[in-house]
């Protein structure tokens, strides 16, 4: 059976690993070997086979120059994570830590030679309802966090579009935002404590559950944002809040962006709303080819607005935002305290970069500036799209002038993708000409480094490298993320750092050095008929989902149920479906969003909580479910894809899904990570 790219080489022909520094011996635990640091994990804990590494060298920027690492290590404990950086120093090979592989700027991506270090594995949640704090793993999903707080009246805030499947530990590395950051705060806000493996291994414990602490430096929130470049998070305090009320929505469209940016700036003039969100046109049109709700294809954006003030007050405060959007020349405005309503166009947001994806290949940018220059920002990138004669759709936390421009273009088009990469530098050479940022929430990671030291400056940029240097003086935590690389050749010691070397070495901002990633990138192989083909993530292949369609049809058939299937890849796409005669479209569509939940959050549909059922599916544009009967299809735990059963009772659906996972001798549900 065939899940991935095929390699002659087995487990025990161990890969060489690469050295990015100087022997440094860390004591008598430190191991010298690969083969000694396997011996000193969990059994399984080490995989070096290149068909399953294979799953851990891209995430989701996916990144044409990505690494082949030497071996992936999913750790299950801060003594795992030890172990792991000990025998990094001994060697110098660079460790790359991982969470759930959603970074959108490259902060994952693998390094030839190196340890991926993945901390899937470690995802134990513990909820204090008397302090209301959370202590939780790296590896726990946000709405893992989020769930688990439910269970005690409380709230969790920050709410990443891909809070279903991102890790918190992601979260903490970029300091992530979400839809809800205008009134509540980005992640830092809620970081109290954490435990870091530091650079030779040893492990520390910051902070805690403690709202006032001011002894010594602030050193929790040095690692917050860091990207795994300073130490390594095994276990992090959050602070939780009661939990949200219900929400009133206002929705608002405009016949131009000067209007939409000028009403934005007028509510947040005025008062603090829960959520303030912005699409342009293109947005707009690409989120209406997907979910068919009626949005105007006319306006040239559109804002949406909640308040979660108590009863009465939130009333009070849409119908000041009313006000304020018709005095600045909405052309419609609708708003609604029905909580479904609400739902279906707060989807209508966090779909918005799913559905602009499927118009093409897309660059993705994370540009911020200062709220009076939000309307300059999103006229010139409009100015840009026009000029280049490239589409480029914006969306935006407009409430705190955090915009997510995507530039879109055809990949097999040589001449339109040297525009997209040449208007992807302009917009940010932009936002910083107007006092903006080149990241506001995804992180800096492999992709927008090149622009780092223009935008920081020299001064600044020796600071942040002096900063690395202390912590991290061989350079093997998540070389070439945030930092320049250092050469092999070229270890810093504490009395001699390299910061204004690095400095001047930092390469020249702009489109070129983006353009040159695409252009670095090997040739893609193609199919018979000349379209691309691609390898980057071991996916399930069509014979097998067709064989998991039919048996699911067969085990049906022995208890009495007629039963559909949906099969569907890592990224979520069709692979395969089948039905046996008379099935209703309602079981059709929920075999897809089972399907699809399996795949997205790698357990079974049915372990999302039911309380949150009906938010999550329609937060989500309905890709996801909480019904019985969806499983993650994987093989070592590798998951390569997502099966989706519907047609009878949800227990009945949930049985014939485990039988197919045993006939096919993949991993069984409740184990499959």
């Amino acid at each position: 059976m065939t899940i991935g790219m095929q390699s002659g080489r087995t487990d025990h022909e161990r890969p060489e690993l690469t050295s990015t520094a100087p022997s440094s011996a860390m004591g008598r635990q430190a191991a010298a070997t690969l083969d000694e640091l396997v011996a000193q994990l969990p059994e399984g804990a080490v995989i070096t086979d290149p068909v399953k590494t294979e799953a851990y060298r891209r995430d989701r920027a996916e990144d044409p120059n990505a690494g082949t690492p030497a071996a992936v290590v999913r750790a299950t404990s801060t003594e795992d994570v030890q172990a792991v950086v000990r025998f990094a120093a001994s060697t110098g090979t660079p460790v790359v830590p991982r969470g759930a592989g959603t970074s959108l700027s490259g902060g994952s991506t693998a390094i030839d030679g190196g340890i991926v270090l993945s901390l899937e594995r470690m995802r134990d949640i513990t909820i204090d309802p008397v302090t209301r704090t959370a202590v939780t793993q790296p590896g726990a999903f946000n709405v893992e966090v989020k769930e688990a707080a439910g269970e005690h009246d409380l709230w969790y805030p920050p709410d990443p579009a891909s809070f279903t499947f991102c890790s918190i530990g992601g979260n903490i590395a970029t300091n992530a935002g979400g839809l809800c950051c205008v009134k509540y705060g980005v992640t830092t806000d809620y970081v109290l404590g954490m435990k870091v493996v530091l650079a030779d291994g040893r492990a520390i414990e910051l902070g805690g559950p403690r709202l006032k602490d001011v002894a010594g430096l602030s050193l929790t929130k040095l690692f917050v944002g860091s990207e795994g470049t300073l130490g390594i998070i095994t276990e992090v305090t959050l602070r939780l809040v009661p939990a949200q009320r219900p929400p009133h929505t206002l929705v608002a469209t405009f016949p131009t962006l000067d209007s939409a940016t000028a009403a934005v700036l007028a509510i947040t003039q005025r008062m603090r709303p829960s959520m303030l969100e912005f699409m342009d046109r293109p947005t707009i049109n690409a989120v209406e080819d997907e979910t068919k709700m009626g949005l105007d294809r006319e306006a040239a954006a559109m804002i949406i607005v909640q308040s979660d003030e108590p009863a009465g007050h939130a009333g009070v405060e849409i119908a000041d935002v009313t006000e304020l959007c018709e005095s600045n020349g909405a052309s419609e405005v609708f708003s609604t305290e029905d909580p479904d309503e609400g739902e279906a166009f707060i989807a209508a947001r966090r779909i918005a970069i799913p559905a602009v994806e499927k118009k093409g290949t897309i660059l993705l940018e994370d540009v911020g500036v200062p709220l009076p220059k939000l309307g300059a920002l999103v006229s010139g990138i409009e100015e840009i799209s026009q000029r280049h004669d490239v589409l480029v759709a914006v969306m935006a936390h407009a409430g705190d002038g955090n915009t997510h421009p995507l530039v879109v273009f055809d990949p097999t088009d040589a001449e339109q993708r040297e525009r997209a990469h040449t208007a992807y530098g302009e917009i940010m050479d932009l936002a910083v000409s107007l006092g903006g940022t080149i990241t506001g929430e995804h992180g800096v990671g492999r992709l927008k480094q090149p622009w780092l030291a223009g935008y920081l400056g020299e001064d600044v940029l020796d600071i942040n490298q002096r900063v690395k240097d202390a912590l991290d003086p061989q350079g093997i935590l998540n070389p070439g993320v945030v930092f320049d690389a250092r050469p092999e050749s070229d270890p810093v010691t504490a009395e001699a750092p390299a910061g204004a070397a690095a400095a001047a070495a930092a390469p020249a901002g702009g489109a070129a050095a983006s353009a040159a990633v695409q252009t670095d990138a090997p040739a893609p192989m193609t199919s018979t008929t000349g379209e691309p083909v691609s390898f980057s993530t071991p996916t399930i292949t069509y014979d097998l989902a067709a064989r998991a369609v039919a048996l699911t049809i067969e085990e049906g058939k022995k208890v009495g149920v007629r039963t559909c299937a949906t099969i569907v890849d890592p990224a979520l796409q069709l692979v395969a479906y089948g039905r046996t005669d008379g099935m209703t479209p309602h079981s059709v569509e929920t075999s897809r969003r089972k399907a699809q939940t399996a795949a997205s959050t790698r357990r079974p549909s049915a372990l999302i909580l039911p309380e949150l059922a009906q938010k999550l599916e329609h937060g989500t544009g309905g890709l996801l479910t909480s019904i019985a009967g969806g499983v993650p299809i994987a093989f070592d735990g590798v998951v390569v894809g997502g099966l989706g059963v519907a047609g009878g009772k949800p227990p009945e659906d949930a049985a014939i899904a485990d039988a197919v996972l045993a006939a096919l001798g993949a991993d069984p549900a409740e184990t499959a990570s």
